[in-house]
């Protein structure tokens, strides 16, 4: 029984994908980093952190301002929290995080629309960045909300993702808002940074083995 199944089995092990990485927010900073747990506040809808600010764990404000919801407001794609990339104006946050040079890594997040009252830039639109590639994401909003009925409201999240190539040993992955006179923009959540797998090549010894295997086996057969 061994010997009749050892080919299978090696050609399994030599062709077997490495296993997909965790987020890697939520590696270095605490899990829920990534979609912006991490400490929470205790504004009783949302809080506006402006540039400078490191309030949420793992993220920067780097321009502008952003305002940091909770699901008391609308619902979040993860979590308790999500960001409105405007907050009094249009914001850009970031994460940095530790890559390998020349290794391919998959940003991969949710975003929603939102017009507030008198705020109705349509579609919203926003910048990513990360190793030196930029990219924009678009997204055309439901009806305009209205912002005194009953909280929370309901917002419908969408995945979108891009891939860059590390150039250095940490890489920034930043977020930015590109409606400039409105008082909402893209919404932003669950935001997920994985290496890609990568399927090894077989050693030597890997494929004289596998040689040996099938020869045995093809002799067996003669019998």
């Amino acid at each position: 029984m061994k010997r009749t199944t050892f080919v299978p089995l090696l050609l399994a092990l030599v062709a077997a994908p490495s296993m997909q990485a965790a987020n890697i927010i939520d590696s270095i900073y605490g899990i829920g980093a990534g979609s912006f747990e991490i400490p929470g506040h205790t504004g009783p809808l949302f809080v506006t952190p402006a540039a400078g600010s490191t309030a949420i764990t793992g993220w920067t404000v780097n321009s502008g301002s952003i305002d940091w919801v909770k699901q008391s407001v609308w619902n979040s794609s993860q979590g308790l929290y999500s960001i409105d990339l405007n907050g009094d104006n249009a914001g850009k946050i970031s994460t940095v995080i530790p890559t390998t040079a020349g290794t391919t890594y998959r940003v991969t997040f949710d975003i929603a629309g939102f017009i507030y009252p008198n705020s109705t830039a349509d579609p919203k639109r926003m910048e990513t960045e990360a190793g030196g590639v930029t990219t924009e994401f678009s997204l055309t909003s439901l009806p305009s909300y209205n912002f005194s009925a009953s909280l929370p409201l309901t917002v419908n999240w969408q995945t979108r993702n891009f891939e860059f190539i590390a150039t250095s040993t940490s890489s920034t992955i930043s977020f930015k808002s590109l409606i400039n006179t409105d008082g909402s923009a893209m919404l932003l959540d669950n935001v997920s940074v994985t290496q890609l797998s990568v399927i090894p090549e077989p050693t030597a010894a890997a494929l004289c083995a596998f040689g040996v295997a099938l020869g045995l086996r093809r002799r067996r057969s003669r019998r």
